[in-house]
C-alpha cells in the first residue's frame, strides 16, 4: 500500500518506527521471490532452499510473480506452488539462529491456500510447513493426511498428537495460520490460531499442543502431496511481529485518516471492491472495519 504524500512527519515516523520494531522482533521472514530456490531470498535464513524432509526425495515447488493476501497482511511480491503428487515432497531451510532454548517464546506464521481438488495427491494429500528440531522430532502446521484431513491443524510430522482447528480448508480460499511456541524442559507447549485478523492483539485462546518435545530448532521445511500454495513464512519474538497489517495512506488520528485511505485505494486498484479482493478481504465492508480500525476513529 501507498502512504499518501500529504502524511504529515511525524505520523510517517510513527509509522516508520512501529514498522522498524516489527522488523527487530521478526527474526525470520520468507516472502519468497521468483529467484525461488536458487538465491537466498529472505532473511534470518541461511544458504538457499533444498530437497529435504522425512521421505522426501523431491521438491517441485515453483514460483508465482504474485502474494498471497489475507485480510491486510503486509507481504511482498512473491509465492510458492504446488501441484498434487504421488510422493512426498519437501524442502527444508536452515535457520540463521536456532531456536528452542528453554524459556522462550517464539510465534511463527504462514499463509497458506489450497488448490486443485482437496485431497488429492499420495497420503490425501497433505500440506504446509515443518518445524524441525533437534530430537528428530518436527511439528507439522497445516492440512494433514488423515484425521481431520479437511481442517487445518496442528501435528507431529506423520500425524501423532494432531489437534484440530475446527476451520475447514477449503480450495481457492487463503488461511493465514499462526502458532506460539513455548520452548521449556521436557515437552514444550504449542498453541494454534486459525486466521486472526492482523495488526489485531493476539487472540485470548486457541487449540493448545502439548505431548511434543522438539529439543532446539535450526530449520524450517515445506512439506506436502496436495495441490496448494504457500507464502509469508515469518518467525519472531511476538505475535505482532508475525502479524503485521499493512499501513494504510492516512495518518492515524487524523480527521481525514478514513477519507484518505479510501481514497488512495480507490485510485490505486480501481475501487473498492478490487482492492478488497487484492488485499485478500472477504468484503469491502471487512476492508472498512480495517481502515476504521488503523485510523483510530
Amino acid at each position: 500500500m501507498r502512504i499518501s504524500r500529504g502524511l504529515t512527519t511525524c505520523a510517517a515516523l510513527a509509522i516508520a518506527a512501529t514498522l522498524t520494531q516489527t522488523t527487530w522482533a521478526q527474526s525470520v521472514y520468507e516472502g519468497f521471490s521468483l529467484t525461488f530456490p536458487l538465491y537466498n531470498t529472505g532473511s534470518g535464513l541461511s544458504g538457499a532452499w533444498q530437497v529435504g524432509g522425512f521421505n522426501a526425495f523431491a521438491a517441485g515447488y515453483t514460483a508465482g510473480e504474485r502474494s498471497l493476501a489475507f485480510n491486510g497482511l503486509q507481504t511482498s511480491p512473491g509465492r510458492v506452488s504446488a501441484g498434487a503428487f504421488n510422493a512426498i515432497n519437501g524442502a527444508i531451510r536452515t535457520l540463521t539462529t536456532t531456536l528452542g532454548a528453554n524459556g522462550t517464546t517464539r510465534y511463527v506464521s504462514v499463509l497458506l491456500r489450497p488448490q486443485g481438488t482437496l485431497n488429492a495427491g499420495i497420503f490425501d494429500g497433505f500440506f504446509g510447513i515443518t518445524v524441525s528440531g533437534s530430537l528428530g522430532n518436527e511439528l507439522f502446521i497445516g492440512k494433514p493426511g488423515a484425521g481431520a484431513e479437511e481442517e487445518y491443524v496442528i501435528e507431529n510430522r506423520g500425524g501423532a498428537g494432531q489437534m484440530p482447528s475446527g476451520v475447514p480448508v477449503v480450495v481457492g480460499a487463503t488461511a493465514l495460520l499462526v502458532v506460539k511456541m513455548e520452548f521449556q524442559a521436557g515437552n514444550d507447549l504449542f498453541t494454534l490460531y486459525t486466521n486472526p485478523m492482523p495488526g489485531a492483539p493476539e487472540p485470548a485462546s486457541g487449540v493448545v499442543k502439548s505431548d511434543l518435545d522438539l529439543g532446539t530448532v535450526p530449520r524450517i521445511g515445506i512439506y506436502s502431496t496436495g495441490a496448494f500454495d504457500v507464502d509469508e513464512i515469518r518467525i519472531g519474538a511476538t505475535y505482532a511481529s508475525v502479524t503485521p497489517a499493512a499501513p494504510f495512506a492516512g495518518a492515524p488520528g487524523a480527521a481525514n485518516c478514513h477519507g484518505k485511505s479510501v481514497s488512495a485505494l480507490a485510485q490505486t486498484y480501481g475501487g473498492l471492491p478490487a482492492a478488497a479482493s487484492a488485499l485478500g478481504f472477504s468484503s469491502v465492508g471487512a476492508l472498512q472495519n480495517a481502515i476504521a480500525a488503523f485510523c483510530g476513529n
